[in-house]
């Protein structure tokens, strides 16, 4: 169990990293873009390159942040139930996230495969091909699912090794 996290949580953070350099090369090209524009030769395609890393961004960032529980949560409403109703909410809200986000994994391989093999989609100006964001998309998803995994196991385990769940 130990291995399996240090390995979801070691995965998680090099996606967080790639995520922040993701940011700040946006940041830097946006500067870029918006300069080149001032002095009347704008960079072509600049639009297409921050949509595209807004993909890596928002996709890179998913597992981090349901590892340091950033994303939306009802706790204020969860918290007024009694605890065995908490830890069993937990375990729910978890077994969801960890069914969905496999369930976009594995659909989104096969659109990422029919985009590299057959549909050839790609950018309009630049024309990156979309199938490389495809895959960082699936990665997005199944590193998200895993947190999910790695947080169910420890609310099952603490569902039943924790002494203060009411009768």
């Amino acid at each position: 169990m130990i291995f399996l996290a240090k390995v979801i949580n070691t995965l998680s953070n090099l996606l967080r990293s790639i995520a922040l350099l993701t940011m700040a090369f946006m940041m830097f090209f946006i500067t870029a873009a918006v300069f080149s524009r001032l002095l009347f030769t704008p960079i072509i395609g600049d639009v297409e390159v921050i949509q595209l890393g807004m993909v890596v961004l928002i996709m890179c960032g998913l597992a981090y942040t349901h590892q340091v529980n950033g994303h939306i949560s009802i706790e204020f409403i969860v918290k007024k139930f009694p605890n065995k109703a908490q830890y069993l909410i937990n375990i729910l809200a978890q077994l969801l996230t960890l069914i969905a986000t496999l369930v976009v994994t594995f659909i989104y391989i096969e659109v990422a495969f029919n985009h590299k093999n057959h549909m050839h989609l790609s950018t309009g100006l630049l024309e990156i091909p979309y199938y490389p964001f495809d895959f960082i998309i699936v990665l997005g998803f199944l590193m998200w699912g895993l947190e999910a995994l790695l947080k169910l196991i420890y609310s099952i385990m603490e569902l039943f090794t924790s002494k203060t769940i009411d009768g």
